[in-house]
């Protein structure tokens, strides 16, 4: 397959003239750009008097905020003769992991950030310095400022913010923060987004994170930090996914550290979260089945606790990764 970009126009059209409903599809375990980037890719289609369905699974309530006036559906949906608008993923074949196939749809649209994306849509907009998903739903619509709303602002800022870490991460281009500029022009309120990101923990997260911490191992001559979660850990404390999203920064953020791996034990396997500060963690993921960014990058293995701590070991000490 070649890899190509269809021009910009031409996926606008196709969305803009669509006469069949765009359902809009994303990974599964959503993040604050995948579902930033949905729910403002749904605003712009129904302002522009398109029929959008977006879809997602349940959601943290930390992003109520954005969908509290949205009418979501969650997957399975059927696509027959409707266009597959699908944002942030890679992977056409991970949407099966959350139970939604592409079988029956008149179009897939692949809108995505990720360096590894195959390239699986009819149209395709990939571009793997983008910050974010959101940041190319902007690209996309900017031109079209009538169809933005200050709740669509909100929603692809907060896709912006998060998937640049606060625009401190690499990604964090002269064109991202010209993007999130004018999302504020348009509406956007950084300073409640981050209160609702941010400022909403609970007191059992930090009785998490204060044991937690005290388990971060040093690997690879100081130059990997490993941090393994057991799942009674997080059962303990009653910690939910989304309050894991950050606790990769502390050992990442630990001096001579190249690469961060935090280990979350799960019903399903254990899913690994690389982080880094300038290797291409996205190769180490590949390697695994997984995928990413060069700094940000993941991969659910299924085997035990143990094993996958490891296995990546094992890979990086091979490979002489570091």
């Amino acid at each position: 397959m070649v890899k190509k970009n269809n021009d910009l126009s031409q996926i606008r059209q196709a969305l803009l003239g669509a006469e069949v409903p765009v359902v809009i599809l994303s990974h599964p375990s959503p993040d604050g750009d995948s579902i930033g980037s949905t729910i403002g890719a749904h605003g712009i289609l129904t302002a522009a008097g398109i029929k959008a369905i977006p879809v997602l699974p349940e959601l943290p309530s930390i992003y109520d905020f954005l969908t509290k006036d949205v009418d979501i559906l969650h997957p399975s949906v059927d696509l027959t003769g409707k266009i597959a608008l699908i944002l942030d993923c890679g992977d056409g074949n991970r949407l099966t992991q959350s139970g939604q196939s592409l079988e029956g749809a008149d179009l897939v649209i692949n809108i995505d950030h990720h360096l590894h994306n195959d390239y699986f849509g009819n149209l395709n907009y990939v571009d793997p310095n983008a910050s974010a998903a959101g940041e190319l739903i902007f690209t996309l619509f900017r031109d079209y400022p009538q169809y933005f709303s200050p709740g669509i602002a909100d929603a692809l800022y907060t896709a912006l913010v998060t998937d640049s870490g606060g625009f401190c991460y690499s990604n964090t281009s002269s064109e991202a923060l010209w993007a999130a500029g004018t999302l504020v022009e348009w509406g956007a309120k950084p300073h409640s987004i981050y209160c609702h990101l941010y400022q909403n923990r609970s007191l059992g997260y930090f009785a998490f994170l204060a044991e937690a911490l005290g388990k971060i191992e040093l690997h690879c001559s100081g130059k990997v930090a490993l941090l393994p979660l057991d799942r009674e850990l997080m059962l303990r404390h009653s910690i939910g996914d989304w309050e894991l999203d950050e606790v990769n920064d502390y050992p990442r953020s630990l001096a001579g550290i190249s690469v961060s791996i935090v280990l979350k034990e799960t019903e399903a396997g254990v899913k690994a979260s690389l982080r880094s500060k300038g290797w291409n963690v996205a190769e180490i993921a590949a390697a695994f089945g997984g995928g990413g960014h060069n700094n940000a990058a993941g991969v659910t293995l299924d085997m035990s606790l143990d094993e996958a701590k490891n296995q990546l070991l094992k890979y990086l000490e091979q490979e002489q990764v570091l």
